[in-house]
């Protein structure tokens, strides 16, 4: 009896304390060696591309991909880097430019790009026309939500470590190299209604089926150059703000035009409304509104 009950004493002394029991199989938590892609969260973003060469911004939303190491505004700018996925649009940024790291401070988002962000287009286009639109497109982009009134730009040097890192003039192609403020949104760029009946307006006054052409839905067929010849002339027009519908498809905005004849009679149409369709983050208006004010449809 006493051997037997030293044995069981033996036994149980062998027994670790609960806490420090190991987990069977089945109990066991399994911490990957990389984070998985479920960890990966995300979020619907606007993003602001270039509408052409029509000096105005298109809006595409998409859904954008926040990896774990990121900010939401790191993701946004990495996005915007990647291009638009609708036609029309150009790209912005020069080809190996990357976002680094965000800063948010006092209102103002601060965004760091490796040095190829100064790299020329490849292209040959102008670095000032571009340069502005890609800033343009970059603020809209951050300010939308309304958490920043403002963008600061800093490229980081690799080459030349005793630059400034704040962006420069460099940026746009101009001289002397300046220190280029903080971007604030610029509205002229913005994708409002308004902007874009104007812009169409002002290429049938200059009487241009090419810069015309963007601003007409494809939906009913091209806008043909015979269509604009036979077109009255638009010799004056004021545009007035636009209301949009109220699920975002459309947008009226309201025109005082002038038209005027082949033989030289004029016509005054106050407060026209211009219905215009949202197509591919752009606003159009229909062929056959469009020809209707022409003068198609009057005697």
């Amino acid at each position: 009896m006493v051997l037997m009950l030293a044995l069981v004493l033996c036994a149980c002394s062998q027994q670790p304390p609960d806490g420090l029991k190991k987990e069977t199989a089945e109990d066991a938590v399994v911490i990957p060696a990389e984070p998985e892609e479920s960890a990966a969260l995300q979020f619907i973003g606007t993003l602001y591309f270039a509408y052409g060469d029509t000096g105005l911004m298109r809006q595409e939303t998409r859904q954008i991909t926040m990896l774990p190491n990121e900010t939401r505004e790191k993701a946004l700018v990495r996005a915007l880097l990647e291009g638009s996925r609708e036609a029309g649009s150009r790209a912005l940024f020069p080809d190996k430019a990357e976002v680094l790291s965000t800063q948010a401070q006092e209102g103002v988002i601060y965004i760091t790009f490796n040095e190829a962000f100064y790299d020329r287009y490849t292209d040959g286009e102008a670095e000032e026309t571009r340069g502005r639109m890609a800033l343009d497109a970059l603020t809209a982009t951050l300010t939308e939500s309304g958490e920043y009134r403002s963008v600061q730009v800093l490229v980081r040097a690799e080459e030349n470590i005793g630059r400034s890192m704040r962006l420069t003039s460099r940026f746009l192609g101009e001289e002397p190299e300046t220190v280029l403020p903080p971007c604030t949104r610029q509205s002229a760029s913005l994708p409002t209604p308004a902007a874009y009946a104007a812009h169409l307006l002002m290429a049938w006054q200059e009487r241009s089926a090419e810069a015309l052409s963007p601003f007409v839905s494809a939906r009913e067929g091209q806008l043909l150059a015979e269509d604009l010849s036979a077109a009255m002339a638009l010799t004056d027009f004021t545009v007035h703000e636009g209301t949009a519908g109220p699920d975002g498809s459309y947008a009226v905005v309201c025109a005082d035009l002038t038209l005027r004849d082949a033989a030289g009679g004029e016509r005054a149409l106050s407060s026209y409304p211009l219905r215009l369709i949202r197509e591919g983050g752009a606003w159009k208006i229909t062929r056959a509104q469009l020809l209707e004010i022409m003068g198609e449809s009057y005697e």
